[in-house]
C-alpha cells in the first residue's frame, strides 16, 4: 500500500480526471490484482487484474514510477456509490504510476513475481499464494509504539484475524493490562493503524466458531464509542483452539475487566450467557415460557446462544416465516389459517415437493455417503443478502463478482417469496431478524440501486409488500405483532425443535423431514486432519457458501410457552447493538444467582421454573419500560436504568475481492490511509 499518482491512458477518458493530470491516491498490491484508490471521490476504484496485465515497465525518466500495460481494467464505486463493477475490456490500455515517497523497486519487484504467479495452474497459484501470506502473517509483529499507556503490560500477543461480514483481515491481537489491541498487517479501513478497546468497557467475552471450528471469539462492549462498526462488537478467529482459549483467560483475568458497564456481573458470567452454560439456558426460557421476554428476544438469544453472530454472514442470526397470508387485503392474526405450521421445516409445507425430496433421498441409501433431503440450507450469506441488497449492496456486488444477482432472482415481492420457499425445490429458506425490526431500509431502494428489469417487464425498485401493509413501517408493525402473537407463542416452540432442539439430528430429524447436507452440521469433519490443500479449500468453501446449522442447545422436546407478553412495539435497534441491548435485558431479569444479580437485593421477585427444573426469580419492582423493547419490564438497580438508548449505525461494508495484501505500507513516514469515503472499502 503507497501513496501513489496515477496518470489516464490517452485513450481512456473519464468525467472527474482529465487527460495530462496526476492524480493522487492509494496504489494497492493484492494477491490477484493491483488496485488504484483516487482521493478524489468522484474518480472511480481501479483495478487491473494480473492475469490481464500484458507488461509491467519502468518508464524511464527521473521519478519513480512504471507504466502497466493491460487489455482489462474495472471501474468500482465510482462517486462513491454502490453499483454494478464496469469491466472494460474494449481496448488495451497503459497506466502510468508514480510512487510519492518509496523507492520503486519495493512496489515493482512484488507485483511482477504476482504477475508471474497469475500465470500458473489455479492449484499452483493458490497455494503459493496462500503460503506466501502464511509467511506474511508470521512475519508481522505487533508495533509496540502504538500502546496507548507506556505503563500498560503486554499480558499476550497472537496472530490472529478481525471477521466482518465476508471480510478477514489477519493481523496481532494483543492483551494488555488495559487494553485489546488489534494491528491488522494492512491499515484497509483506513480507520486507525491499531485498534483498540479498553477492558472495562468489555461487557461479555464468548467463544464463537468459524467455519465449524471452535476457534473464535467475540466480544461485546457496553461503550458504544469502543466497538466496531454498529459499536456494540469485534470478532476474531484464531490459528488454534488452545491460542483462543488462552486470550480468553487472559481477558478474563485482568481485575478491571467490564468495570465501567455498570452492569453487576462478570464479562466471563454474561460470556457464559450467551455460550447457554451451566443454569443460563434454563433461566432464560423460563423467562420466556413465563412471558418476561418476548418471541423475538427469545429466538435472538437462541441464535447468540448457538455461536449465529452479526458479525459473520455465514452464521447470521436465523428466524421464522411465522404468516402464511401475504396476498388478503386484511390481516386477521386471531385465524389459524394466517400463520405457517412451525411444526415441519420450510421444505416439508408443501406435501408434494418433499415427495420429490424423499424420493431422491431413498436413492442415496447405498451410494456411500450419508443421505440427505435438502442440498441447500434455510441459512447462508447468499440467503442472508439476498434479504439485504437494498439495505447492503456491497455485500452481494462482492458476493456476485461485482454485479446483482439477475433481477428475477432479487428479493422482489414478500409474497412472491413465500411462493417460492414453498414451490421451488432449491429454496428453503427462512427470514433474518431484520424483518422483526423497525429499520425498513431492507424493502426501501432508497439508493435507487440499478436492479434492473425482470422478464415481465417489471422493474426491481422497492419490495412489494402484502396487500394488508400500507407502508414498509406498517408491515415490520404487523409482522412483529404476528410473532409476538397468541399463536406464534403456543407453536413457537416446534419450530425451535427443528432449528435449535432434538429434531436437529438423528432419528428425530429424519421423522421430521429435517435432513440437510452432512457438512452443515457442527463436527461432520475435521478440517485439520485434511492434508491436501485443494480438498480442505474446497470443504471450507462449501462450508462458509452453503449453510451451517446452529449448534444444538436441547435435547428433550421444548417447553411450550405459558402466556404471551405485552408487546406494544419493536426493537430501536438492530445487528450487533441490538445483541447487547438483548444481554442487557435478559441479565436485567434472569441474573438473580449469588454474586451475578443485576437488580437490588432487596426487590421482591415471583418465582418461576424452567423445563429443567432451574428456578427462575423474576424481579417485579419497580418495573420501567426500556428502550430495547416498549412493552418489556425491566429491572432497575438503584434508579440506573441498565439499558442505554442504543441507536442503529449503518449495516454495510463496502469490500472489493476475497485477496491478500501484499507489500510494504509505509509510504510517507507517518503517514495514515487515504480517509476518502472509498478508502474503507477494500479489503484484507
Amino acid at each position: 500500500d503507497w501513496v501513489a499518482y496515477g496518470t489516464l491512458p490517452p485513450n481512456v477518458k473519464f468525467d472527474a480526471w482529465a487527460q495530462g493530470q496526476r492524480c493522487k491516491g492509494r496504489l494497492r498490491l493484492l494477491s490477484r490484482s493491483i488496485v488504484f484508490d483516487a482521493d478524489e471521490i468522484n474518480i472511480p476504484i481501479l483495478k487491473f487484474p494480473f492475469d490481464r496485465i500484458k507488461q509491467l515497465v519502468e518508464h524511464g525518466l527521473d521519478d519513480a514510477g512504471f507504466n502497466l500495460t493491460t487489455t482489462t481494467f474495472v471501474k468500482m464505486k465510482e462517486r462513491a456509490l454502490d453499483a454494478p463493477y464496469v469491466f472494460d475490456r474494449s481496448q488495451e490500455t497503459t497506466w502510468r504510476f508514480v510512487l510519492a515517497y518509496a523507492p520503486l523497486t519495493q512496489c515493482l519487484t512484488p507485483a511482477r513475481e504476482l504477475h508471474r504467479i497469475s500465470k500458473l495452474d489455479y492449484t499452483e497459484r493458490d497455494a503459493v499464494l496462500k503460503r506466501s501470506q502464511q509467511a506474511l502473517e508470521d512475519s508481522f509483529h505487533f508495533d509496540t509504539s502504538r500502546l496507548q499507556d507506556l505503563s500498560e503490560k503486554i499480558l499476550q500477543n497472537f496472530s490472529a484475524a478481525q471477521v466482518t461480514p465476508l471480510v478477514r483481515e489477519p493481523g496481532r491481537f494483543v492483551v494488555s493490562s488495559t487494553r485489546v489491541y488489534f494491528q491488522p498487517i494492512h491499515n484497509i479501513g483506513a480507520d486507525s493503524p491499531v485498534r483498540n478497546w479498553q477492558l472495562a468497557t468489555i461487557l461479555a467475552v464468548t467463544r464463537r466458531r468459524h467455519s465449524l471450528q471452535p476457534i473464535g471469539l467475540e466480544i461485546f462492549f457496553l461503550d458504544r464509542s469502543s466497538a466496531s462498526e454498529d459499536g456494540s462488537s469485534v470478532m476474531f478467529i484464531f490459528r488454534s483452539e488452545r491460542d483462543r482459549e488462552t486470550a480468553i483467560r487472559a481477558l478474563l483475568e485482568q481485575p478491571g475487566l467490564g468495570s465501567s458497564t455498570g452492569v453487576r456481573v462478570s464479562a466471563a458470567v454474561a460470556g457464559s450467557l450467551l455460550e447457554a452454560e451451566g443454569s443460563w439456558l434454563g433461566k432464560v426460557t423460563a423467562a420466556w415460557q413465563s412471558g418476561v421476554i418476548s418471541n423475538f428476544d427469545y429466538l435472538l438469544y437462541l441464535n447468540l446462544a448457538a455461536g449465529r453472530s452479526f458479525n459473520d454472514l455465514t452464521q447470521w442470526p436465523v428466524v421464522p416465516w411465522v404468516l402464511a397470508d401475504y396476498t388478503s387485503a386484511s390481516l386477521d392474526l386471531s385465524s389459524p389459517t394466517s400463520f405457517r405450521d412451525l411444526s415441519k421445516p420450510v421444505g416439508a409445507l408443501n406435501a408434494q415437493r418433499l415427495q420429490h425430496f424423499r424420493a431422491r433421498m431413498e436413492q442415496m441409501h447405498g451410494t456411500g455417503e450419508p443421505p440427505f433431503l435438502y442440498g441447500t440450507h434455510y441459512s447462508t450469506p447468499g440467503y442472508v443478502l439476498y434479504w439485504s441488497v437494498r439495505s447492503s449492496p456491497g455485500h452481494m456486488l462482492r458476493l456476485q463478482n461485482g454485479r446483482f444477482d439477475a433481477p428475477d432472482r432479487l428479493f422482489h415481492s414478500v409474497s412472491d417469496s413465500w411462493d417460492s420457499v414453498n414451490t421451488n425445490p432449491a429454496d428453503v429458506k427462512e427470514l433474518i431478524p431484520e424483518f422483526f425490526s423497525t429499520d425498513d431500509a431492507f424493502l426501501v431502494n432508497r439508493n435507487a440501486l440499478p436492479l434492473g428489469t425482470k422478464q415481465s417487464g417489471e422493474a426491481v425498485q422497492d419490495v412489494v409488500l402484502p396487500r394488508w401493509a400500507t407502508s414498509p413501517a406498517d408491515f415490520l408493525m404487523k409482522h412483529r405483532a404476528a410473532l409476538e402473537s397468541d399463536y406464534v407463542s403456543s407453536h413457537l416452540h416446534h419450530w425451535l425443535d427443528l432449528i435449535f432442539g432434538y429434531k436437529q439430528r438423528g432419528d428425530a430429524a429424519d421423522k421430521a423431514d429435517n435432513i440437510f447436507h452432512p457438512l452443515t452440521y457442527e463436527g461432520a469433519v475435521d478440517i485439520n486432519s485434511i492434508q491436501d490443500p485443494g480438498e480442505r479449500a474446497g470443504l471450507e468453501m462449501q462450508i462458509n457458501e452453503f449453510g451451517q446449522t446452529p449448534r444444538q442447545l436441547f435435547h428433550k422436546p421444548h417447553p411450550v410457552r405459558h402466556c404471551s407478553n405485552q408487546y406494544s412495539g419493536v426493537e430501536q435497534s438492530s445487528g450487533n447493538a441490538l445483541a447487547v441491548a438483548l444481554m442487557q435485558t435478559i441479565i436485567a431479569v434472569t441474573a438473580t444467582s449469588a454474586g451475578t444479580s443485576p437488580h437490588s437485593p432487596h426487590s421482591p421477585a415471583r418465582a418461576a421454573t424452567s423445563p429443567g427444573g432451574t428456578s427462575l426469580d423474576l424481579p417485579v419492582s419497580p418495573p420501567v419500560r426500556g428502550p430495547h423493547d416498549p412493552g418489556l419490564p425491566v429491572q432497575v438497580d438503584d434508579g440506573n436504568p441498565f439499558l442505554p438508548a442504543v441507536q442503529k449505525l449503518p449495516f454495510q461494508a463496502r469490500v472489493l475481492e476475497p485477496e491478500y495484501e501484499f507489500g510494504s505500507r509505509n509510504g510517507r513516514p507517518g503517514e495514515a490511509a487515504s480517509r476518502s469515503p472509498k478508502a474503507v472499502d477494500m479489503d484484507a
